[in-house]
Protein backbone atom coordinates (compact mmCIF):
# COMPACT_ATOMS: atom_id res chain seq x y z
CA UNK A 1 0.00 0.00 0.00
CA UNK A 2 1.37 3.46 -0.93
CA UNK A 3 1.62 6.40 1.24
CA UNK A 4 -1.72 7.99 -0.01
CA UNK A 5 -3.76 5.15 0.44
CA UNK A 6 -2.11 4.56 4.06
CA UNK A 7 -3.22 8.10 4.89
CA UNK A 8 -6.47 7.66 3.24
CA UNK A 9 -6.97 4.44 5.49
CA UNK A 10 -6.15 6.22 8.72
CA UNK A 11 -8.42 9.07 8.01
CA UNK A 12 -11.17 6.36 7.72
CA UNK A 13 -10.66 5.35 10.78
CA UNK A 14 -11.87 8.88 12.48
CA UNK A 15 -16.03 8.33 13.41
CA UNK A 16 -18.21 9.59 10.71
CA UNK A 17 -15.66 9.94 7.97
CA UNK A 18 -16.71 7.97 4.71
CA UNK A 19 -13.79 7.10 2.05
CA UNK A 20 -15.16 10.23 -0.27
CA UNK A 21 -14.17 12.18 3.15
CA UNK A 22 -11.28 10.22 4.01
CA UNK A 23 -10.05 10.94 0.50
CA UNK A 24 -10.70 14.60 0.55
CA UNK A 25 -8.81 14.99 3.36
CA UNK A 26 -5.52 13.64 1.92
CA UNK A 27 -6.03 16.00 -1.18
CA UNK A 28 -6.46 18.85 1.13
CA UNK A 29 -3.39 18.56 2.88
CA UNK A 30 -1.82 17.87 -0.46
CA UNK A 31 -2.90 21.36 -1.26
CA UNK A 32 -1.76 23.03 1.66
CA UNK A 33 1.63 25.15 2.53
CA UNK A 34 4.25 23.29 4.10
CA UNK A 35 4.06 25.02 7.69
CA UNK A 36 0.16 24.09 7.78
CA UNK A 37 1.11 20.42 7.20
CA UNK A 38 4.17 20.57 9.97
CA UNK A 39 2.07 22.91 12.28
CA UNK A 40 -0.94 19.71 12.14
CA UNK A 41 2.12 16.87 12.38
CA UNK A 42 3.52 19.10 15.69
CA UNK A 43 0.09 19.39 17.53
CA UNK A 44 -0.81 15.67 16.65
CA UNK A 45 2.75 14.35 17.91
CA UNK A 46 2.39 16.51 21.52
CA UNK A 47 -1.22 15.33 21.89
CA UNK A 48 -0.38 12.69 24.50
CA UNK A 49 1.86 14.63 26.27
CA UNK A 50 -0.12 17.87 26.35
CA UNK A 51 -3.44 16.84 27.10
CA UNK A 52 -4.44 14.42 30.04
CA UNK A 53 -7.86 12.93 31.47
CA UNK A 54 -9.13 14.39 34.30
CA UNK A 55 -8.79 12.27 37.43
CA UNK A 56 -12.56 13.17 38.76
CA UNK A 57 -14.98 13.43 35.66
CA UNK A 58 -12.35 11.79 33.25
CA UNK A 59 -12.56 14.15 30.33
CA UNK A 60 -9.50 15.05 28.43
CA UNK A 61 -7.96 18.23 29.03
CA UNK A 62 -5.26 20.51 28.16
CA UNK A 63 -3.09 20.33 31.23
CA UNK A 64 -1.53 23.91 31.01
CA UNK A 65 -0.18 23.58 34.44
CA UNK A 66 1.75 20.10 34.81
CA UNK A 67 0.66 18.69 38.15
CA UNK A 68 -2.68 19.51 37.46
CA UNK A 69 -5.23 16.29 38.36
CA UNK A 70 -8.22 17.68 37.35
CA UNK A 71 -9.95 20.21 34.27
CA UNK A 72 -10.77 23.29 35.12
CA UNK A 73 -14.92 22.14 35.86
CA UNK A 74 -14.03 19.89 38.20
CA UNK A 75 -11.80 22.35 40.35
CA UNK A 76 -14.08 25.10 40.26
CA UNK A 77 -15.93 25.50 43.82
CA UNK A 78 -18.48 27.46 42.52
CA UNK A 79 -20.44 25.10 40.75
CA UNK A 80 -23.58 23.46 41.88
CA UNK A 81 -22.37 20.52 43.89
CA UNK A 82 -25.75 19.15 43.93
CA UNK A 83 -26.31 17.79 40.44
CA UNK A 84 -23.96 15.48 38.60
CA UNK A 85 -24.70 15.29 34.85
CA UNK A 86 -23.74 11.62 33.27
CA UNK A 87 -22.57 12.05 29.56
CA UNK A 88 -21.46 9.25 27.00
CA UNK A 89 -18.67 11.08 25.61
CA UNK A 90 -16.37 14.44 25.81
CA UNK A 91 -18.00 16.26 22.72
CA UNK A 92 -21.50 16.10 24.71
CA UNK A 93 -19.85 17.32 27.62
CA UNK A 94 -18.29 20.48 25.60
CA UNK A 95 -22.37 21.10 24.06
CA UNK A 96 -23.91 21.28 27.58
CA UNK A 97 -20.99 23.44 28.60
CA UNK A 98 -20.79 25.44 25.36
CA UNK A 99 -24.48 26.05 26.35
CA UNK A 100 -23.72 27.58 29.44
CA UNK A 101 -27.15 26.68 30.89
CA UNK A 102 -26.16 24.01 33.40
CA UNK A 103 -23.64 24.82 36.24
CA UNK A 104 -23.23 21.38 37.79
CA UNK A 105 -20.88 18.53 37.68
CA UNK A 106 -20.09 15.74 34.98
CA UNK A 107 -18.89 12.51 34.65
CA UNK A 108 -18.36 10.83 31.27
CA UNK A 109 -19.04 7.42 30.74
CA UNK A 110 -16.54 6.98 27.78
CA UNK A 111 -19.16 5.32 25.31
CA UNK A 112 -22.54 4.46 24.63
CA UNK A 113 -23.72 1.07 24.40
CA UNK A 114 -25.43 -0.70 21.19
CA UNK A 115 -28.04 -3.30 21.53
CA UNK A 116 -25.33 -5.89 20.79
CA UNK A 117 -22.99 -5.02 23.04
CA UNK A 118 -21.70 -8.26 25.39
CA UNK A 119 -19.45 -6.75 27.65
CA UNK A 120 -20.55 -3.60 28.64
CA UNK A 121 -18.60 -2.96 31.63
CA UNK A 122 -15.85 -2.93 29.21
CA UNK A 123 -17.53 0.41 27.54
CA UNK A 124 -18.57 2.16 30.64
CA UNK A 125 -16.55 3.59 33.35
CA UNK A 126 -18.74 1.35 35.83
CA UNK A 127 -16.54 1.37 38.95
CA UNK A 128 -15.34 4.80 38.15
CA UNK A 129 -19.19 6.27 38.61
CA UNK A 130 -20.09 4.50 41.78
CA UNK A 131 -17.09 5.75 43.46
CA UNK A 132 -17.49 9.45 42.05
CA UNK A 133 -21.32 9.51 43.14
CA UNK A 134 -20.07 8.39 46.65
CA UNK A 135 -17.67 10.91 46.80
CA UNK A 136 -19.60 13.22 45.51
CA UNK A 137 -22.87 12.33 47.82
CA UNK A 138 -20.01 13.76 50.87
CA UNK A 139 -20.84 16.98 49.13
CA UNK A 140 -23.99 17.51 48.91
CA UNK A 141 -24.89 15.74 45.85
CA UNK A 142 -28.71 14.86 45.28
CA UNK A 143 -29.41 14.95 41.62
CA UNK A 144 -28.29 12.91 38.89
CA UNK A 145 -28.87 14.38 35.59
CA UNK A 146 -28.29 10.85 32.35
CA UNK A 147 -27.88 13.65 29.66
CA UNK A 148 -27.79 10.41 26.91
CA UNK A 149 -28.66 11.35 23.29
CA UNK A 150 -32.54 9.83 22.35
CA UNK A 151 -31.69 7.36 20.04
CA UNK A 152 -31.19 3.34 20.65
CA UNK A 153 -28.11 3.14 21.83
CA UNK A 154 -28.63 6.25 24.55
CA UNK A 155 -31.37 4.62 25.69
CA UNK A 156 -30.01 1.23 26.52
CA UNK A 157 -26.99 2.85 27.83
CA UNK A 158 -29.81 4.90 29.81
CA UNK A 159 -31.39 1.46 31.32
CA UNK A 160 -28.00 -0.23 32.05
CA UNK A 161 -27.17 2.71 33.82
CA UNK A 162 -30.03 3.24 36.17
CA UNK A 163 -29.30 -0.61 36.53
CA UNK A 164 -26.08 0.08 37.85
CA UNK A 165 -26.47 2.96 40.31
CA UNK A 166 -30.22 1.85 41.71
CA UNK A 167 -28.26 0.63 44.82
CA UNK A 168 -26.38 3.75 45.09
CA UNK A 169 -29.58 5.72 44.98
CA UNK A 170 -31.51 4.13 47.28
CA UNK A 171 -29.21 4.33 49.60
CA UNK A 172 -29.00 7.96 49.54
CA UNK A 173 -32.14 8.64 48.70
CA UNK A 174 -30.68 10.61 45.44
CA UNK A 175 -32.89 12.08 42.43
CA UNK A 176 -32.33 10.91 39.14
CA UNK A 177 -33.38 12.53 36.09
CA UNK A 178 -33.25 12.44 32.26
CA UNK A 179 -33.81 15.24 29.44
CA UNK A 180 -37.24 16.43 28.78
CA UNK A 181 -38.99 17.89 25.69
CA UNK A 182 -36.08 19.38 23.49
CA UNK A 183 -33.99 17.08 21.78
CA UNK A 184 -35.89 15.27 19.30
CA UNK A 185 -36.13 11.09 19.42
CA UNK A 186 -32.82 10.06 17.24
CA UNK A 187 -30.76 13.27 18.22
CA UNK A 188 -27.44 12.92 19.53
CA UNK A 189 -26.60 15.31 22.21
CA UNK A 190 -23.44 16.54 20.86
CA UNK A 191 -25.08 18.34 18.20
CA UNK A 192 -27.88 19.77 19.71
CA UNK A 193 -28.16 23.57 20.16
CA UNK A 194 -27.92 25.90 23.18
CA UNK A 195 -31.81 26.62 23.08
CA UNK A 196 -32.89 22.68 22.63
CA UNK A 197 -30.09 21.84 25.25
CA UNK A 198 -32.06 24.11 27.42
CA UNK A 199 -35.37 23.22 26.89
CA UNK A 200 -34.49 19.53 27.60
CA UNK A 201 -32.44 20.67 31.01
CA UNK A 202 -35.73 23.07 31.92
CA UNK A 203 -37.96 19.91 30.68
CA UNK A 204 -36.13 16.86 32.29
CA UNK A 205 -38.35 14.38 34.21
CA UNK A 206 -37.83 12.32 37.07
CA UNK A 207 -36.68 8.47 36.88
CA UNK A 208 -38.16 5.79 38.75
CA UNK A 209 -35.53 3.30 40.10
CA UNK A 210 -36.62 0.38 40.46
Amino acid sequence: MDHLNRLHELFRQFPGIGPRQAKRFVYFLLGTADGYRNTLAKEITELASRVTMCGSCFRFFDRKNPNASVCSVCSDDSRDAASLMLVAKDVDLDAVEKSKVYNGYYFVLGSQLSLIEKEPESKIRTKELARTIERRVKNGLREIILALSLNSEGEHTREFVEDLISPIVKKYSLKVSILGRGLSTGTELEYSDTETIKNALDGRKEEVIM
